[in-house]
């Protein structure tokens, strides 16, 4: 009898080394969380950060970029011929993220005066090609010294996509053209107003936001041995369309976590077990890691192959360490439980993580997608 009550006393309370553990456990994991998310959340933002300083650089016709100085925004000779030129976006067919590619169709049009340049026979979209057949002269006229010509043009643009924030990315879609025989000091392009972008065209898994239209010069670190170049170097006039799209809402965001959510979901409430149920606990939790990995290499099919860690990546690594910190505790549990007899501890072990995991586990989700959000 003396026995049974010793037993039934150990499993009525908690002793003060079970206490700290407690204390050291929950400690332990909210540290560890605390650093894994400040991590993420940190390079997500710097990230956000960088790309809008880039974006800012790279269509904004005041600022200058690498390679750049405020003399180059300048125009050299005031007797170059002046090129007022639009572009009007109608269709983006296709963009892949995976191939660093898309695809647009767009009309191109060039308004000058004099014979000295031919716009519409030299220029060239930087960074893509014109597909086969597909640069069409719809209509041109002369009046007078006046020239006019509009051409219909489908083109695939090679891009580098900042993946980084994926899948809550927002990208500049930038179309630029620019006259290859005819050096800036000679041809600058002037953004005609009129330029605009089909009000009907939508991009599958993005919204539209706005279009902006510039001129800068393009400067080249070589002469290409041009005797006429003074310098080492050449500069061309640049004509830059950009589309800025980004994603509407964070619908794409659980589409593709739905499945990570759920296994985490099935992790936490195999806390709710027996420790000493150990084939559904620990079956729980062992289902619940293989479906996470799924979910790590379907997201990773998304994307192109840039040795980064994207936010997809972190989500899904904060899913992986979630449930492998179940399984731990778990083996722990079932350790109380089972073999030191401290069942009231083992129990409320169980009690305290799961309150604990799921708060983390909200909070940090909620902290790097606020800090990926624009």
């Amino acid at each position: 009898m003396a026995g049974k009550d010793d037993g039934n006393r150990n499993n009525k309370g908690i002793k003060p080394k079970g206490r700290r553990f407690l204390a050291i456990w929950i400690i332990g994991v909210m540290l560890l969380f605390l650093l894994v998310t400040g991590f993420m959340v940190g390079m997500v933002y710097d990230d956000k950060q960088d790309s809008i300083n880039k974006h800012l650089e790279r269509m904004n016709p005041n600022f200058t970029e690498p390679g750049l100085t405020l003399s180059d925004l300048n125009l050299e000779n005031n007797n170059a011929t002046k090129i007022y030129t639009g572009i009007y976006v109608d269709r983006i067919k296709d963009i892949s993220l995976s191939d660093s590619t898309w695809t647009v169709d767009f009309y191109l049009w060039f308004r000058w005066n004099g014979s000295d340049v031919d716009p519409g026979e030299n220029f060239q979209v930087i960074d893509g090609e014109i597909e086969e057949d597909k640069k069409v002269l719809v209509e041109e006229y002369t009046n007078g010294t006046e020239q006019y010509q509009v051409y219909y043009i489908t083109a695939k643009i090679t891009k580098y996509f900042d993946m980084l924030r994926f899948p809550i990315d927002n990208h500049v879609l930038t179309i630029k053209i620019e006259d290859d025989k005819t050096i800036r000091q000679d041809l600058i392009y002037v953004p005609d107003n009129n330029s605009n972008i089909n009000s009907q065209l939508e991009v599958h898994g993005y919204e539209i936001d706005k279009m902006m239209i510039i001129e800068k010069p393009h400067v080249y670190e070589s002469n290409f041995g041009d005797p006429r170049i003074i310098n080492n170097n050449s500069t061309y006039s640049q004509l830059r369309a950009g589309i800025e799209i980004s994603r509407p809402d964070l619908g794409f965001y659980f589409r593709i976590f739905i499945g990570l959510f759920v296994a985490v979901a099935a992790a936490l409430v195999a806390l709710f077990i027996k420790p000493t149920e150990a084939e559904p606990r620990f079956g729980l939790g062992a289902g619940a890691l293989f479906v996470a990995i799924a979910n790590t290499i379907v997201t990773s099919s998304l994307m192109p192959k840039t040795g980064i860690m994207t936010l997809a990546d972190m989500v899904n690594d904060l899913g992986l360490l979630l449930i492998l910190i179940t399984l731990i505790e778990s083996t722990i549990s079932l350790y109380l439980y089972g073999i030191k007899g401290e069942k009231v501890l083992s129990i409320l072990l169980d009690r305290i993580s799961f309150i604990l995991l799921l708060i983390i586990y909200i909070v940090a989700n909620i902290a790097i997608m606020a800090a990926a959000w624009y």
